[in-house]
């Protein structure tokens, strides 16, 4: 089943969670500014864009498995994985750059023009982001340095959508001086550029150190059985599914919450990164928590937190600054578990390896990847049909039946996914002590190949 190593330096930790900030600077700019920018610069009204969501992200998704079989079947002196995210990068900027463009087209048009570049640019996304997020399973075998990997990951993940939303209704501003589609477009191809030469850094820096051989692969049709039959595999992305539609789904419509709900335009940007502020001050102790009550317990932690959090901004008087500080401080704090779900996913292949004798990384990772991309159709989907339904329309102050549907769409919705994802939480039976043993036998039976070859 290949080679395996754990030399993982703090160098290449570091750099293989810059990736994941410059992945925010597209994914961020379109899950929190996207719907705005459809409805309110780009012109398609509001039922036009929840299906345009729906359409695009299942579509994008449907891509991820198949991504997923291609990796697998990889075998270059770079690796599996990596090339993928040197030829993605270039990519994802120039649809990141299109998605945010105008074009002078009529109300068709406009419609099919976003067909065309939101698909394009989910596309590139998962030619770049399945075989990222899949690194540190080829990284290393070793539990703390994958909990570490992905923590930075989560840091930046943080960092990068903390900047991201500090920076970009300013940028907007400033870049198109007072014309918002110009504004748009050049901020959006400021920060494609951006990550650009920090995709090439990390698939230079983070090397694949196991590695699997040709005759160690396995048929699509066996890795698909696989997948299915991996019961903690399909509990964990049942999880992915669950609680990423409660966070894209208001990631998506936060921004209408503070701008017509709150209607305090001092702390639009604030909110809009607090809760990743915290995120990315609790983020370096993640481990340690996990290391204490487990992945699983972990995860649940964080669905409460957040779920109290979406609770009280709902049910409570959000026009009050200081308690909106208070929720947001909560909600962050559930960033806690940011690393488990990739580390329970590594823990389901590995405990499926050594039962059946059959790895199959990079699809799982891609059906994970699948799962994120169905949330984030399902949760901004549903935001913006709410919101539509309740009587939204650009340009109109608000009535107070609309701000109602704003708010079950920013915050009561959510608060249901997260309390739901808990139940394939509870499910979940891979334990540390358990993890440990069943990685020492993997070691143990490749080392013994090994000497056999």
């Amino acid at each position: 089943m290949g080679t395996y190593k754990n030399e993982i330096r703090p160098v290449q930790i570091g750099v293989y969670g810059l990736g994941n900030f410059a992945s925010q600077l597209s994914w961020t700019m379109v899950s929190s500014y996207l719907i705005l920018f459809y409805t309110d610069v780009f012109g398609l009204a509001t039922g036009a864009v929840a299906i345009l969501m729906l359409v695009a992200k299942i579509w994008d998704g449907m891509n991820d498995p198949m991504m997923g079989a291609i990796m697998e079947r990889t075998s270059t002196r770079w690796g599996r994985f990596r090339p993928y995210i040197f030829i993605g990068a270039p990519l994802l900027v120039v649809f990141t750059i299109l998605t945010f463009t105008v074009p002078g087209f009529g109300e068709k048009g406009k419609l099919i023009y976003a067909y065309i570049t939101y698909i394009g640019l989910g596309m590139s996304y998962t030619v770049l982001n399945v075989p990222y997020t899949a690194l540190p399973a080829v990284m290393t075998n070793e539990p703390k340095s994958i909990n570490r990997l992905y923590a930075a990951q989560m840091v930046g993940m943080t960092t990068g959508m903390i900047i991201l939303n500090l920076c970009t209704l300013p940028l907007v501003k400033f870049l198109g001086s007072g014309v918002q589609a110009a504004g748009y477009q050049k901020t959006a191809t400021l920060y494609a550029l951006i990550s650009l030469p920090i995709f090439w850094f990390v698939a230079y820096f983070c090397k694949e150190n196991i590695t699997v051989c040709k005759e160690d692969q396995v048929p699509v049709k066996e890795t698909v059985k696989a997948i299915l039959k991996n019961r903690n595999l399909m509990l964990t992305i049942a999880y992915t599914i669950i609680s990423m539609a409660g966070l894209f789904g208001r990631i998506g419509v936060a921004v209408y919450f503070y701008i017509y709900c709150v209607q305090d335009f001092r702390f639009i940007t604030l909110f809009m990164m607090m809760q990743m502020i915290v995120g990315t001050i609790i983020m370096p102790i993640s481990p340690k928590v996990m290391e204490k009550i487990g992945k699983r317990n972990t995860c649940i932690l964080a669905m409460l937190l957040q779920s109290v959090s979406m609770a009280l901004m709902f049910f409570g008087p959000y026009k009050n600054i200081p308690y909106l500080f208070l929720c947001h401080i909560i909600y962050g704090l559930g960033y806690v578990a940011g690393p488990c779900g990739s580390a329970m996913i590594i823990d389901s292949i590995d405990e499926y390896d050594i039962r059946n004798q059959v790895r199959s990384d990079g699809t799982a990772f891609a059906m994970n990847g699948l799962g994120t991309k169905v949330a984030s159709a399902i949760g901004s989907a549903l935001g913006i049909a709410i919101i539509g339904w309740f009587g939204y329309a650009a340009g109109q102050d608000p009535t107070p039946g609309v701000q109602n549907g704003i708010n079950i769409a920013a915050n009561l919705v959510p608060m249901l996914f997260f309390l739901l994802s808990i139940i394939p939480l509870a499910m979940y039976n891979l334990s540390d002590d358990k993890m440990e043993g069943i990685r020492k036998a993997i070691y143990e039976r490749n080392m013994a190949k090994q000497k056999a070859d």
